[in-house]
């Protein structure tokens, strides 16, 4: 199948706040070319070791679910709604519950967990136990975002929602501008100090988390084409922030760079890509559509390296850590390659099956989610 285009949904016109989003299927798996012959696994240089350190099984998961890390411990939960919280350094159990089917999801600030439903309710847990639960406008692909004592949903529709994470009452509520066709896949929501980082349509907008209000915007490419798909430029999650500079990846486009105190782009790298971005205070790196990954200058764009010995292995988008970068892949390997040179240093197993989005870094621990719910961790020593 060709994961570029697999689901969008399309947003209908709508007068008010109960709008809903028709779902609209557009699968290459029917016609076309077989899928290029993935690159067999390239050689390990070493340099760096690796070491397992635990892992749990969830049941299936689908595109929209991710881990999810706070205060020392990991959120996951299943297609089928199984929810655990573990410990980050040991795998111990802290508590797990079970709920419905989870369409997005989860978010975690280390107390309260996330999900929306597959009745587009949005559902809060504490220690095992629903606290709350909320209705939402649309349906949702962005895990819920946990912070600061509220809970904030993006939608379909391209509404942004607040909601008081201790009662569940609505504090406000937002609306995007954007294509009438919206991604169906988890969407750029995130924090960074006192502003939530919110993409809508191909715009990475800098959003007041007490208010709802839009600070500043930066375009991270323009929507053209002649129909509604070829103008499908929505922000994808995975972001970088860092002083004065923040990146992000718009759908199959570009990387970008912009100023938010300027509201203007830094750079943009014209690269094709389905996933978001990883990055320190020198670079940001990404993977493209053939599995190559790249990485440019933070502040100046300039291209640093580009390795493709994994080519067509549809890699992940990285995730950064110390000077090193972690990746996985379709057989569910992940791969550690070196930040400077881009060399394979080391490479570790999971369970077969393709990992799905980038691993997360908790403290010194590297953990990864496979589509059969497998759930790894693993410390460079």
């Amino acid at each position: 199948m060709n994961r570029l285009m697999s689901w969008v949904s399309f947003k209908r016109p709508w007068a008010g706040w109960g709008a809903m989003a028709m779902a609209l299927f557009i699968s290459a798996c029917s016609s076309g070319p077989k899928p290029p012959k993935p690159a067999s696994l390239p050689a390990v240089v070493g340099g760096l070791s690796i070491q397992p350190v635990w892992s749990v099984q969830m049941g299936a998961v689908d595109e929209h679910l991710r881990l999810s890390a706070a205060k020392g411990m990991v959120a996951m939960g299943s297609a089928k709604g199984q929810l655990r919280v573990v410990d980050a350094q040991t795998g111990a159990l802290r508590w797990q519950a079970q709920t419905r089917a989870i369409a997005a999801g989860v978010g975690f600030d280390g107390q309260r967990l996330a999900l929306i439903n597959d009745i587009n309710q949005l559902e809060v847990w504490v220690d095992g136990k629903r606290v709350w639960m909320q209705p939402l406008t649309a349906r949702g692909f962005t895990p819920p975002l946990v912070v600061g004592e509220r809970v904030f949903a993006l939608t379909a529709d391209r509404q942004l929602h607040a909601f008081d994470g201790l009662t569940g009452r609505t504090l406000w509520s937002q609306v995007g501008s954007g294509e009438p066709l919206v991604l169906q896949a988890p969407g750029l929501l995130a924090a960074w100090g006192n502003t939530l980082l919110v993409g809508w349509g191909e715009r990475l907008v800098g959003v007041d988390p007490l208010t709802g209000r839009a600070q500043w915007d930066v375009a991270l490419t323009m929507a053209r084409g002649t129909n509604e798909i070829e103008r499908l430029r929505d922000a994808v999650a995975g972001v970088h922030a860092a002083p004065g500079v923040v990146c992000a990846r718009s759908f199959n486009t570009a990387v970008t760079c912009g100023d938010p105190v300027t509201r203007q782009r830094l750079w943009s790298a014209n690269r094709d890509g389905i996933q978001g971005v990883s990055g320190n205070d020198q670079g940001v790196w990404a993977t493209d559509g053939s599995s190559r990954v790249t990485g440019w200058g933070l502040r100046d764009g300039k291209e640093l390296w580009t390795q493709d010995a994994l080519l067509h292995r549809q890699v992940t988008a990285p995730v950064v850590l110390g000077k090193s970068l972690a990746v996985g892949d379709l057989d569910g390997w992940v791969h550690w390659l070196s930040l400077d040179k881009g060399a394979v240093m080391a490479r570790m197993p999971t369970d077969g099956s393709r990992v799905l989005a980038a691993p997360i870094l908790v403290g010194n621990t590297v953990v990864a989610l496979t589509q059969r719910g497998g759930v790894y961790a693993w410390r460079p020593q």
